[in-house]
Parts: C-alpha cells; structure tokens; sequence
C-alpha cells in the first residue's frame, strides 16, 4: 500500500528544518546539497517541494515568523486589549524573537551581502518578514503606533544583544508603554 504524504505539512516541517540551519551556517555559505544534507532528504525530494535555494530561503523566513505568531493565539487583539494586555503581547513577541535575535542578524547581514544593500526594500524576504512583523503589532498591540513600536522592538532586542544579558521586563515594558500612552 502507497505512503500517504501530506504534502503541506512536509513543506511547512522543511521549511521549519531549513531555518535552524540557516541560522547556524548562513545564507551565503550553504547550497542547496549542503541543506539537503542538513536535512537528510535526498535533492530530489527537497527539489519536489522547493525548486530554489531562494524560495526555500522564503519558506522558511515565513515559518519563523509564523512561530513567532502563534505564540499570541488566543491574546486579546488591539482593538479590544487594554493598554496592559497590550504591552503583555508587546512582551510575548519580544521575548518569541529574543533568544534567536543575534543569529537572526548575523543571518540577515549575510543575506544582504548577497543581495546587495541596495536591493533590500524590494527583495521578497525582507518585505515579507517586516511586514508580518508590522502586521502581528497592528493586530495585537496597537494599530496607529505599529511602526514605531517595531523600531521599539528592533532596538530593544539589539540592546539586549549589545549589553549581553537579558533586559528586565518591566524595563521592556516601560519602553513600548512610552508610544501607547
């Protein structure tokens, strides 16, 4: 009897796979035998799902972010959220992206080397991940400040990374409080 394959859940399970390694090697470093190796699938088979070390590159920016945003379902959405629910899924998305955030940033330098500095407001996976980061601010937090709170996030996240240890939450907190007060 045939093995059944779900088709979507493989797709989304690589793509997942896929992130872990890039972050660990980079974008620059890593072809697409090296990832199949790394994923311990035959080319083929990776092939049959993404046909480009880029769109698999898509993929799996598109699932961290994804993970990133499950972890406020259930959360109150801005629109019916106190200020404090407010800043309490401000927190949540900042402590999602805190312990990945300097590979993440080694990642995306690397990944703009490649693409070149210039090309960045256009390139598909940059417009992709900032706009689901702004995307997730408007829905949870707040909609008239979303931009300012993703520089907010962003810095803090960098602070952290720049002071090596771990922000205080209430510190975090006071931060963003500042835009929605």
């Amino acid at each position: 009897m045939p093995k059944i394959v779900d088709h979507d859940k493989k797709r989304q399970e690589i793509a997942l796979k896929s992130t872990a390694i890039f972050l660990e090697h980079g974008y620059k470093n890593i072809g697409m035998r090296q990832l199949c190796d790394k994923l311990e699938m035959s080319k083929s088979a990776v092939y049959y799902y993404y046909k480009t070390k880029d769109e698999l590159f898509r993929a799996a920016t598109e699932a961290i972010v994804n993970l990133d945003e499950d972890v406020l379902a259930g959360r109150p959405l801005a629109t019916s959220a106190s200020i404090t629910q407010q800043l309490e899924n401000f927190t949540l998305i900042f402590k999602q992206m805190a312990p990945r955030f300097f590979q993440e940033m080694k990642l995306v330098s690397d990944y703009i080397d490649v693409i070149g500095i210039d090309n960045i407001a256009e390139d598909p996976c940059m417009q992709l991940a900032n706009q689901k980061y702004l995307t997730m601010l408007t829905t949870y937090v707040s909609a008239e400040h979303s931009n300012t709170l993703y520089t907010i996030l962003l810095g803090l996240l960098n602070h952290q990374t720049m002071i090596g240890t771990e922000l205080d939450t209430d510190y975090v907190v006071a931060q963003a409080s500042r835009c929605l007060q």
